[in-house]
């Protein structure tokens, strides 16, 4: 298994856009316009919710095109593009990585050194969904790779990456801050020198 490449995914998905983001705008619709979505108290149950719209809209978006196979696993929907790129469905975090809960199986998707369905040189990346900060609307798709919990790269589905700022290592662990001063320097006198009285 070898890392994925932000240029080569990006011309393995690149026929694949306008679907991909037509199934999360459908989606992010029929969610918005749930009766119960004004009532959710746990931002859980909305993002299972579009997470099962995402699956539904992208089986009437993306089953019967050429060249991407359908795999259904443990609970979950995966694609596989020109047998070269897998990818799956996710809610973004603030770190830039999928939101999942750790099974063994999304060890394997995320370890960037597992070989999935026996295929080599099979690349695995996120599509991940970010609502605005109000929630009152879909705020940008990203394609995404990672190495466990380390993001490699990521950019914004229907635009061209910027290959010359990625790779991304995310996160970044913060610096910490210069120690501050305590106070002033002190200037200590000299010692005073004893002058010797002359003794008659």
């Amino acid at each position: 298994m070898s890392y994925p490449t932000t240029d080569e995914v990006y011309r393995v998905l690149e026929r694949y856009e306008q679907p991909l983001m037509s199934a999360h705008l459908k989606a992010w619709d029929r969610l918005v316009s749930n009766t119960a979505w004004p009532t959710l108290i746990f931002q859980r149950t909305a993002s299972s919710m579009m997470h099962d719209f995402i699956v539904q809209e992208a089986g009437t978006a993306l089953d019967d095109l050429p060249e991407i196979r359908r795999i259904d696993h443990d609970k979950s929907v995966r694609y596989l593009v020109e047998d070269r790129v897998l990818f799956r469905f996710k809610r973004g975090t603030r770190n830039g990585l999928g939101s999942n809960i750790d099974t063994q199986a999304n060890d394997d998707f995320i370890d960037a050194e597992v070989d999935l369905l026996g295929i080599p040189q099979i690349w695995k990346v996120e599509l991940l969904w970010y609502p605005n900060k109000l929630r009152t609307k879909l705020d940008r798709v990203e394609v995404s790779a990672r190495d466990g919990k380390r993001r490699l790269w990521a950019y914004k589905l229907g635009s061209e990456p910027d290959i010359a700022t990625l790779p991304l290592e995310l996160p970044v662990d913060p610096t910490a801050p210069a120690r501050p001063a305590t106070g002033l320097v002190t200037v200590k006198p000299l010692p005073k020198t004893v002058e010797k009285e002359d003794v008659e």
